[in-house]
């Protein structure tokens, strides 16, 4: 059996070698580490942090006489729906019966003039009573009303909202039958104008992604993703903090948010960071998608289950006090602003 031996002398020489070794490991790394481009970076004239976040926040809440806010009411049958703003999505609804609830659409309005609104239909698959259906149908129905009251009026504010127009997805020639009877998808596009007291026109500068090679644009895309799925697995909740921080402004702004209003968004930030039992699941089955007329980029879930089809592949599963499983999602949209190479959130 071989066996080998080491001198003493063979032993300094070793020491010696494996130091020098270390250390100029140690300054690659150093190197290596202090030249790494960060995939999503931020502007802030702040410096945030997880723990001054609320403040900073805080600083940014600007109120009006007249804060016009802006929503929708959906009516629909034997249909799933989207609805985009400005083509981006602010809202989607999978779930058997009506939904009764208003969509607010003021974060993606960002300043006054026309406004953009897109409903996409999808077969609704599943129903808790019969059968579902496999394409749109005769039947199919959609409608909307879009109101808009003054948000600063706390008192009369619903009673004194104003219905600005009321919209039905067209039908056949019988004047019943929906027009989109047998497909699997219909999308329709109309416009509104709107009066805001703000001017949050991030994307006006930000470029055009489509015009970049796009297998480009997917790879700097998955690396912000994994990117930030690294920060929120390895707790990093000052770095989310810092990157979110003007996209949250946007929505303080936007929906002018008040102090109790900041409070409960700042929670709802914290949430993957402060929930014991949230555990994130890997980043994959993905799909990129662009939005914002090309100025917005995301990845979405690629599955043909329209529960995960447009969500975001950052999410994870934790339990509630009654022991139920639920699923958390996060919304993560990018954009390049002008006069920079690195994403940031929108």
């Amino acid at each position: 059996m071989f066996k080998y031996f080491i001198t003493s002398e063979m032993k300094v020489r070793y020491i010696w070698i494996s130091l020098l070794f270390c250390i100029g490991a140690c300054n690659q790394k150093k190197q290596s580490a202090h030249n790494i481009k960060l995939s999503i970076t931020d502007s802030n004239k702040q410096v945030i942090t997880s723990a001054n976040t609320l403040a900073q926040e805080l600083k940014q809440i600007q109120r009006y006489s007249n804060e016009p806010f802006y929503y929708l009411y959906v009516n629909h049958e034997q249909c799933f729906f989207r609805i985009l703003v400005n083509d981006i999505p602010v809202f989607h609804y999978v779930e058997d019966g009506q939904i009764m609830s208003p969509i607010n659409l003021n974060n993606f309005i960002q300043k006054s003039g026309k406004q953009t609104i897109t409903y996409r239909l999808y077969p609704q698959t599943k129903r808790t009573y019969g059968e579902g259906f496999n394409k749109l149908t005769l039947y199919t129905k959609f409608d909307i009303k879009l109101y808009v009251r003054n948000n600063a009026d706390t008192v009369n504010s619903f009673e004194n909202r104003k219905l600005l127009l009321t919209h039905h997805a067209a039908t056949k020639t019988d004047g019943k039958s929906f027009i989109g009877d047998g497909k699997d998808y219909y999308d329709y596009t109309f416009d509104f104008e709107a009066k805001v007291p703000y001017d949050l026109d991030v994307l006006e500068n930000s470029k055009d992604l489509s015009k970049i090679d796009q297998i480009e644009l997917l790879n700097k895309t998955e690396a912000a993703y994994r990117y930030y799925w690294n920060l929120i697995q390895d707790k990093k909740a000052n770095e989310v903090a810092k990157l979110r921080f003007n996209s949250d402004t946007y929505q303080i702004i936007s929906e002018y948010l008040d102090e109790e209003l900041i409070r409960k968004t700042v929670d709802e930030g914290d949430f993957m960071f402060t929930e014991p039992s949230f555990k994130l699941d890997p980043l994959a089955n993905y799909r990129m998608q662009l939005y914002g007329n090309g100025k917005v980029v995301c990845l979405e879930l690629d599955s043909n289950d329209l529960f995960f089809r447009f969500e975001k592949p950052i999410w994870g599963d934790y339990k509630t006090k009654e022991g139920e499983i639920r699923s958390r999602f996060e919304r993560l949209y990018l954009h390049i602003p002008k006069g920079k190479d690195t994403f940031e959130i929108i």
